[in-house]
């Protein structure tokens, strides 16, 4: 194990500003930040708190949008000039999915007001992810205030521009303004919700179209389109083809491929339960997510056309073109078995919108023992070690800027992220306070 130096002191401080913390997320929740509109809460809220409540020796606005109106907030403290110490990264997200008049209908809270029910505390963002930022802030206040000077530079980037895929705007962004500054950062974390497990792989993910040309008739002759009759009488094709029937049976195969696949590919951390105890999330780690079906255009004609649009998510050590390639065989072989199909073949795209790459960092980086060793110290319990299955901004700040980064958060993504009642524990918001503040403690020093 390595070497802790814990401070009762900090905890004893975060313990007693729990209802601080409670209500610094209540009031972050009140700001409707959906992606693109998120310079409000970032100019009234974080940047304001960062620089009034908090002691960083610098806070830079990043914001390199057209229309400056896509702020990420930076701030930096700074360690001993010595240079012995080791930087640490924060970073997490202001935006939230949006809620719609009718999706609020589906909500037994109201999306905007937050409460704490049952020790926990409902709100849109609450879980992914205003509340694990509350976290990592506090977690900086914590030791700013408890006047400990750090040997490495603690960095912390609030960021837009997550839930649409716009890295550019947020996290790349960000992260590149602290290492064009000559900073080396050799480990992020990204407190996206994970239940306090340390996720060091993550799922990947990439969308597709599959549209089928059908040929409109009157409902009223369904029957001759699927259905012998007596010679001279145009049957099948000749009449009419129900696109929407088509597109049911792709539908049927590719369930039945994403099973074959789910069984198919298996990881030590990735979706088999964890390692070295098993994690909470269940194990699965791919999905063929058929999300939005359209197919006709008037209800008293069969329909002419039917398109789907969907999401595959998959494990970091997939190849993408593989699971594509297996999708388009499963519509062709029924393509050629199908008549109408043979002349009428049906049309099929990917990644015109999500091509989402995972992250990956060995479990025995210096950065994951030494946020395991402040779990098990905080804690009193062993660390985790497991795979998100979604998606996160750790991998454009890998990938795009050369930074190891992992997440450890509160809250989990079955806790309503994207959904209604979206909410998170209060006791694990205040435990993954104080396990950050522990990290800082250990990496920085």
């Amino acid at each position: 194990m390595l070497a802790f130096n814990m401070d009762p002191e900090i905890n004893a401080w975060i313990d007693d500003q729990e209802d601080a913390i409670i209500d610094f997320l209540r009031q972050y929740i009140t700001y409707r930040s959906p992606t693109e509109q998120e310079q409000e809460v970032q100019r009234e809220f974080v940047e304001p708190f960062f620089t009034d409540q908090m002691e960083w020796d610098s806070i830079d606005i990043v914001d390199v949008s057209e229309e400056q109106d896509r702020p990420n907030i930076n701030g930096r403290l700074s360690g001993k000039s010595d240079g012995e110490g080791r930087t640490l990264l924060f970073n997490g997200h202001s935006d939230i999915v949006d809620v719609s008049e009718e999706a609020a209908e589906n909500w037994a809270k109201d999306p905007w007001d937050p409460i704490i029910e049952d020790g926990y505390l409902y709100g849109r963002g609450a879980n992914d992810m205003k509340g694990p930022n509350t976290a990592m802030i506090w977690a900086a206040k914590a030791v700013m205030e408890a006047d400990t000077e750090l040997s490495g530079d603690l960095l912390m980037s609030i960021v837009v521009g997550e839930e649409l895929n716009q890295q550019e705007y947020g996290s790349i962004a960000a992260t590149d303004a602290f290492l064009e500054e000559g900073i080396e950062i050799p480990i992020c974390i990204n407190t996206e919700p994970t239940n306090l497990e340390i996720h060091t792989k993550s799922a990947a993910t990439f969308d597709f179209t599959i549209e089928i040309q059908g040929k409109e008739v009157h409902t009223s002759q369904k029957n001759l389109t699927r259905y012998p009759q007596r010679y001279g009488i145009p049957v099948g094709q000749d009449v009419g083809v129900d696109a929407a029937m088509i597109m049911a049976d792709i539908l049927y195969e590719l369930r039945d491929l994403e099973h074959q696949w789910n069984l198919r590919y298996r990881d030590q951390i990735y979706g088999s339960g964890g390692y070295q105890t098993p994690d909470t999330q269940g194990v699965g780690p791919i999905g063929i997510n058929c999300t939005i079906m359209e197919a006709g255009d008037y209800i008293a004609a069969i329909p002419g056309h039917a398109k789907i649009e969907g999401h595959v998510f998959y494990p970091p050590f997939v190849d993408d073109r593989e699971l594509w390639d297996e999708m388009q065989e499963v519509v062709e072989t029924l393509a050629a078995t199908n008549d109408w199909l043979k002349e009428h073949p049906p049309r099929m795209s990917w990644k015109s919108v999500f091509d989402w790459p995972p992250y990956e960092v060995p479990v025995d980086h210096p950065g994951c023992k030494a946020l395991g060793t402040a779990i098990e110290a905080t804690l009193d319990e062993q660390p985790v070690y497991s795979g998100f299955k979604a998606v996160a901004d750790n991998s454009y700040i890998q990938h795009e800027c050369g930074v190891d980064t992992i997440s450890m958060g509160p809250g989990d993504i079955s806790m309503g992220a994207h959904g209604p009642d979206e909410h998170i524990p209060t006791e694990q918001l205040m435990n993954a306070t104080k396990v950050y503040a522990a990290m800082i403690l250990e990496w920085c020093n």
